[in-house]
């Protein structure tokens, strides 16, 4: 099994990756709170780590789960991972987002200081494209 960051595509989520938090929605492991970690992925299967359960097997590996299981209701995305490339872009929104000034920002601030990194990004993707 591979342990790169490479996402399998599961049709109704998106794709699956590395370091996904998932919930086990079986009627069985709903109160249990189960929560699963992807460690590693084939092109058909997840390798997972039961990362919480109230009935006390977290630290333990799950049996080999398809993914296809993960299109459909059996289970619950908690936690998606973040690139690094998206973390650059989090920080960038966050920086013009907390350098909004005054004692009451309104929403509108917020918004305009998002769109201008937004307008940013766009012309240093156009930028780098032409």
């Amino acid at each position: 099994m591979s342990t790169s960051p490479s996402p399998v595509f599961s049709s109704a989520v998106g794709p699956v990756r590395v370091g996904q938090l998932w919930q086990d929605m079986a009627p069985d492991m709903v109160d249990r709170e189960r929560m699963l970690r992807v460690l590693a992925l084939t092109d058909t299967h997840a390798e997972c780590v039961v990362e919480r359960d109230k009935q006390g097997t977290a630290g333990r590996k799950a049996r080999p789960l398809a993914l296809r299981r993960f299109a459909t209701s059996a289970f619950k995305l908690i936690e998606d991972v973040v690139d690094d490339a998206d973390q650059a872009l989090y920080a960038r929104f966050l920086a013009a987002t907390t350098g909004v000034q005054g004692a009451n920002p309104s929403p509108v601030e917020y918004a305009t200081a998002a769109l201008r990194v937004h307008h940013e990004l766009a012309a240093e993707a156009a930028r780098t494209q032409g």
